[in-house]
């Protein structure tokens, strides 16, 4: 009967490691972004003109 209760426990404790690994993984794709893609959020804002964003866009090559 303890084995099994030690079983279910470690299962639990297991389930609950995995639940946490993964969304800690992935609220970090979140963070990541590149600096083209933060630039164009600051131009919607309007934080930098358009030269500003064309120019960062061809710094970076795209």
């Amino acid at each position: 009967m303890e084995g099994y209760i030690r079983l279910g426990l470690g299962i639990v404790v297991l389930v609950m490691i995995i639940i946490i690994l993964y969304r800690f993984n992935s609220g970090k794709s979140n963070w990541r972004q590149s600096s083209l893609e933060i630039m164009k959020k600051r131009y919607e804002k309007g934080e930098i003109t358009k030269e500003e964003y064309e120019k960062a866009r061809k710094k970076q090559g795209k």
